[in-house]
């Protein structure tokens, strides 16, 4: 009978005391908040190299879209202390692709890369723009108060109209039913009058002030109605035209600064 090939003692014994030394010596899995977090702490303290070495290993493999902006952004800030501008320019350009309304904050970095942030967005601001979410937008809405300036974006006005709208329409309304009930039109060879007295109480004296309230009413829902309108109209064209043409301001290097305007003319 054959055999069998006797596995020496000696490679058994390697492999059992390799193997637990092995497991513990395998790599933590990466955390993306905790390596930002301390490229964040290594870019405050200037070490623009510690922030490369942290973060462009992220950048190989896939992460949420806030940590990848916060990666690109970082990437982009040690490409243009490290001179690297090509570099620094695509970074920010897909931390921008991410977070249309990025900024870098004065007060945290040098005017210097400010400049340079606010130069690419100006650059690739058509891109920028077309990415953006188009809002849908109505034209039949702009004859509605309140809607249409909620439409146009204007939270504060459209309840500015819906209170004083709905304080005239209240007011015609409730003394039209008053006035309804107190005062009976009655008709005659001279004519017709109205008689106002309700249960043989006389409204005569008060009916007046009431006939007032409900003309103020009237007109002030009038008022209010046609100017909402207007409103609405005007800055829905206003709106309409702003999507079509983007202003942006930027900085040039020798520190002055250009007013573009960014659309389809």
């Amino acid at each position: 009978m054959a055999m069998r090939p006797a596995v020496p003692v000696a490679l058994v014994l390697a492999i059992v005391i390799a193997s637990p030394q092995a497991y513990a010596q395998a790599p933590a899995p990466v955390v993306p908040a905790e390596v930002l977090r301390t490229g964040n702490a290594a870019a405050t303290a200037g070490d623009w190299l510690a922030v490369s070495q942290l973060v462009d290993p992220l950048l190989r493999g896939q992460l949420p879209p806030a940590d990848l902006a916060e990666a690109h952004r970082l990437a982009g800030l040690a490409a243009f202390f490290q001179g690297r501008g090509l570099d620094a320019e695509n970074h920010f350009v897909a931390y921008l692709r991410i977070d249309l309304d990025a900024q870098l904050d004065p007060a945290l970095y040098p005017p210097e890369v400010v400049t340079y942030f606010n130069d690419i967005k100006a650059k690739y601001n058509a891109e920028l723009r077309a990415r953006r979410p188009k809002q849908k937008r109505y034209w039949p809405l702009t004859f509605v108060p309140v809607a249409a300036q909620l439409q146009n974006g204007e939270k504060t006005k459209a309840i500015v109209v819906g209170v004083v709208l709905g304080t005239f329409l209240a007011a015609n309304l409730t003394s039209f039913f008053v006035l309804r009930s107190w005062c009976t039109r009655v008709s005659d060879e001279g004519g017709s009058s109205a008689t106002c007295d309700d249960n043989g109480t006389n409204h005569y004296a008060s009916a007046p002030t009431v006939r007032a309230i409900n003309t103020v009413g009237g007109v002030g829902v009038i008022l209010t109605y046609a100017y909402a309108v207007y409103d609405g109209v005007k800055n829905y064209r206003r709106r309409t035209r702003e999507q079509s043409m983007q202003p942006f301001v930027s900085s040039t290097t020798d520190g002055n600064a250009f007013l573009g305007v960014a659309g389809n003319f």
